[in-house]
C-alpha cells in the first residue's frame, strides 16, 4: 500500500548504534526546529499521485489524512503508529519504540537510538541528508530535504531498493497551532464520530464519502 507514505517501510527498519557526528547532530537540529509541523503534500510512486495533509507535533505524536476518495487514517500518539481503513473498519496498532519513524517523529530519540551512515550534502538552496541502511542487502535509503535558508522541510524520498522509490513534496507549509485545547486533544488518537463517517477527519478535505464494506476487517466474524 503505496499511499502510506514513508511509514509502513521505515517502519522494518532495525536500528544500529553509531557514532554521533556533525550530519547526525545537525538533523536533529533540523527536526526540532521545524516541529510542530502542519503541510499538504503531494506524494509520487511510480506513476501515481497522491495528496494528503500531514501535522507532526514532535514527541512521536502525528496525523495524517489523505485526499478524497482515500479515505485511510495514520495517527502515531507517542507510543503507536495506528493505521486505520474506515472502509472494512480495521485498525492496525504497531508499537513506536524503536525505528527510523520514531526518530523522524521524535529527533531527540536519535541521541539514544543512532542512525547509521547519515550524510550531509549542501547546495546553493537546499540542504540534504541521506540516510543509508542495508537490511538484507535491500539498499534502502531516505533523502530529507530542507530550504538552505529558511530551514524549512521540503520533503523527502525514500527508496525501497536502487531503482524503487516514494518520493514526498510539501506543497504548503506553517507552524502547527490549535488553541482549542478539545481538538488537541483528539487530533493525535483515533476518535470515533458522531457523523455518518464513522471517524473524525481535521483535514482540509471537505465532502469526504466513507463507503463501509460490512465484515470486511474485523476479525472473527
Amino acid at each position: 500500500m503505496k499511499y502510506i507514505l514513508i511509514f509502513a517501510v521505515i517502519l522494518n527498519f532495525l536500528m544500529k548504534k553509531c557514532f554521533a557526528n556533525d550530519a547526525h547532530l545537525n538533523l536533529i537540529s533540523l527536526l526540532d526546529l521545524n516541529y510542530p509541523l502542519e503541510f499538504t503534500f503531494e506524494q509520487i510512486y511510480q506513476s501515481d499521485k497522491l495528496n494528503g495533509w500531514m501535522v507532526i507535533k514532535g514527541n512521536g505524536m502525528a496525523r495524517t489524512e489523505f485526499a478524497p476518495p482515500n479515505n485511510n487514517l495514520i495517527v502515531a500518539d507517542g507510543k503507536w503508529i495506528m493505521f486505520y481503513d474506515p472502509e472494512i473498519d480495521r485498525t492496525t496498532y504497531i508499537p513506536l519504540d524503536k525505528g527510523i519513524f520514531k526518530a523522524f517523529l521524535d529527533p531527540q530519540s536519535l541521541v539514544k537510538d543512532k542512525i547509521f551512515n547519515i550524510k550531509e550534502i549542501r547546495s546553493k538552496n537546499k540542504i540534504t541528508f541521506k540516510l543509508d541502511f542495508n537490511i538484507n542487502n535491500g539498499n534502502q535509503k531516505i533523502m530529507l530535504y530542507f530550504d538552505r535558508t529558511s530551514k524549512n522541510l521540503l520533503g523527502w524520498r525514500l527508496y525501497e531498493n536502487l531503482n524503487d522509490f516514494i518520493e514526498v513534496n510539501i506543497i504548503n507549509y506553517k507552524k502547527f497551532k490549535i488553541d482549542n485545547k478539545k481538538i488537541l486533544k483528539k487530533i493525535f488518537k483515533l476518535s470515533v464520530s458522531d457523523s455518518k463517517v464513522g471517524m473524525e477527519y481535521f483535514g482540509p478535505y471537505n465532502n469526504r464519502k466513507v463507503k463501509k464494506v460490512l465484515g470486511g476487517g474485523r476479525l472473527n466474524q
